[in-house]
């Protein structure tokens, strides 16, 4: 369809471009090899745009791989697994690879099973485990092991790996194991156990190919993995921004319902992460941390989205609260207002509010 292949060409001459400007700028700036990984829902139910996709990353030099996404199934094939993965298979080779960048080992999955009447449900099955089990045989006690597939491995709630993940984990064994996922479109960084995380990426391309921002607040980047000295640290970077540009503060008067409040969106944010204020220069102590329905997306959706009605309530039904989010009340009227946050990895953001 002409709406199918507008969202193609928005990323050709948008998105994909602008990942260009983040491969480059490793490129340029550390000696470090450059992969792209796709987290599935490479396409929107048109496989004939699959070769497409691949050929406009390619573009960028760099080795790209990718798992299949619920949306990458061919849906006329969807009463037999196999074949409705066929298209995706001849674009990027099989559901499960194996490949070493850096000093770890990065597996790809298949855990969307398609029924016949076109639902599907999240698991992964003893054909994979047992692929698994002789990747494992032949794989160093001490290697990192990346498993990359399309939905959740953990329950997002509790931080439990869901029954289908834990033969994973249990195969994988003693060995860092960091779980790599999409299929959201929000971001999440959920700690299992001291050796298994969970990064859940946001989608590229805003929420539901549409929107600029995703339904939790995070605006369109790419989640960057960088491997120096053997150690992982990680972030979400912006489409277009710096890497320091973490931090969107709003003034009082803005946040529905916390109007008396200057409110933050710590982007990338996750439970290690602190987040202090300080006014006039002296220090106040760390944020309050709120849950919110993300003001800037509730703004795009009811004012600046205009699109069909039934796309405009699809984005309306999938926002739902985040926990990225800290307010702060002044105790002077106008002081001036510094917030600055701080990573797992000790790195800082700031920003000011006048």
């Amino acid at each position: 369809s002409s709406a199918a292949s507008d969202v193609y060409k928005r990323q050709e001459q948008d998105i994909i471009p602008q990942i260009g400007e983040i491969v480059n700028e490793y490129r340029t700036t550390s000696n470090l090899p450059v992969a792209i990984l796709i987290t599935g829902d490479v396409v929107w139910d048109t496989m004939k745009f699959l070769p497409r996709v691949k050929r406009a990353f390619e573009s960028l030099e760099v080795p790209v791989y990718a798992v299949i996404g619920n949306h990458d199934h061919n849906r006329k094939q969807s009463r037999n697994q196999r074949r409705a993965e066929e298209r995706f298979e001849e674009t990027f080779g099989a559901r499960n690879q194996s490949f070493i960048l850096g000093e770890t080992l990065f597996l790809t999955f298949d855990n969307i099973e398609f029924r016949p009447n076109k639902t599907y449900y999240e698991g992964i099955d003893v054909e994979q485990l047992m692929w698994l089990s002789e990747v494992m045989e032949n794989t160093p006690k001490d290697m990192r092991v990346a498993a990359c597939m399309h939905a959740l491995a953990t329950d997002r709630n509790t931080n439990i790996l869901k029954p289908y993940a834990k033969p994973v984990a249990a195969i994988v064994g003693e060995r860092e194991l960091h779980f790599i996922s999409g299929h959201h479109h929000n971001h999440g960084t959920y700690d299992v156990s001291p050796s298994v995380i969970e990064h859940n990426v946001a989608q590229v391309s805003g929420n539901l190919w549409f929107a600029p921002i995703c339904s939790d607040g995070t605006p369109r980047g790419v989640f960057c993995i960088e491997e120096r000295d053997g150690e992982w640290s990680w972030h979400h970077r912006l489409l277009g921004k710096s890497p320091s540009d973490v931090l969107i503060a709003w003034n009082e008067g803005y946040v529905e319902g916390n109007e008396e409040y200057v409110v933050v969106k710590a982007i990338g944010w996750d439970s290690k992460w602190v987040v202090e204020w300080f006014e006039n220069g002296e220090s106040r102590g760390e944020m309050e941390q709120i849950e919110l329905l993300d003001p800037d997306y509730l703004n795009y959706v009811e004012r600046d989205a205009g699109y069909k009605k039934k796309y405009v309530e699809r984005l309306r039904r999938s926002a739902h609260p985040h926990k990225h989010y800290f307010r702060l009340k002044r105790t002077i009227p106008d002081s001036d207002v510094r917030i600055v946050a701080t990573d797992r990895f000790g790195r800082t953001y700031e920003t000011v509010v006048n």
